[in-house]
């Protein structure tokens, strides 16, 4: 009798390992599946929902790994509102889950990487110098001038509401894509930066000096001077408080120009400067 309930302990508890290797399998195959292609045009990607504990991850990076690819290994674990990592997502649980997504799905993993290192891995400074900003998460919110649309983009307020008193900055290395005026973006600079993220700022008052397309800036460089122009014909100012719109755009499958929110890249700039 003895040996038969021992037997029976036995068994017992090599029943509930083998499902519990099975289920951890499951979980991880499926953690793997939920990276592919599509992700970076999902809104869930594009809103780049995080939160302060994610960002001292991004801060403390395990092992000199990229912010994107920290992005990446926590977006299967994703929890809407309540920030992009779980409160278990260690630099340990990071690297050892790096390691299991890139075994199952190194494709889809390298896809939604490539999209977060366009976003993230380049970022060195804020873009604001000489006074006090504030900004607010205002990604996709209403906008009327030219017909209704979302704001694809951060607006950056001065201390002082004054036009050519702050230096704007490239927050990356880059070169530059697209330069002059547009109605809704008045003067303006696009900086394209090496892992393919699209950096823009608006509405300035001034260039710092004469760029031209194509042309190498770097991290730091004076762009031009915080202003208050666009919403009209060229040298059109005043319509709004003075203030630099930034906006980040990526390239996907689906789209040359998809518009990601500013918001939390913007707050980790300012805790890197």
């Amino acid at each position: 009798m003895r040996n038969n309930r021992f037997s029976m302990t036995i068994f017992l508890a090599v029943l509930i390992l083998i499902s519990s290797w099975f289920a951890s399998l499951l979980y991880q195959r499926q953690a793997a599946g939920m990276l592919h292609a599509d992700v970076v045009d999902s809104d869930q990607f594009r809103k780049m929902q995080m939160s302060e504990e994610t960002l001292s991850l991004l801060l403390d990076a395990p092992n000199g790994m990229t912010p994107g690819e920290i992005l990446t290994v926590c977006y299967p674990f994703s929890s809407g509102a309540s920030g992009l990592a779980p409160s278990w997502m260690s630099k340990n649980a990071i690297l050892s889950w790096r390691r299991r997504l890139v075994h199952d799905n190194q494709n889809g993993y390298l896809s939604v990487k490539n999209g977060y290192e366009a976003v993230w891995d380049d970022i060195v400074c804020f873009p604001v110098t000489g006074t006090e900003i504030t900004f607010e998460n205002s990604w996709m919110f209403e906008r009327i001038y030219g017909g209704i649309r979302g704001h694809e983009g951060t607006d950056l307020m001065p201390a002082e509401n004054l036009s050519g008193a702050f230096s704007v900055v490239s927050m990356t290395d880059g070169a530059v894509e697209k330069i002059g005026w547009l109605e809704q973006g008045g003067y303006r600079i696009g900086i394209r930066s090496e892992n393919g993220g699209y950096f823009y700022y608006a509405h300035l008052d001034s260039y710092a000096r004469e760029f031209a397309v194509g042309e190498l800036v770097y991290a730091g460089e004076r762009l031009g001077m915080m202003g208050d122009t666009g919403y009209g014909p060229e040298g059109t100012r005043g319509q709004f408080d003075v203030h630099l719109h930034v906006g980040i755009y990526i390239r996907t499958d689906l789209s040359e120009e998809t518009s990601v929110n500013p918001y939390w890249v913007l707050r980790y700039a300012q805790l890197l400067s």
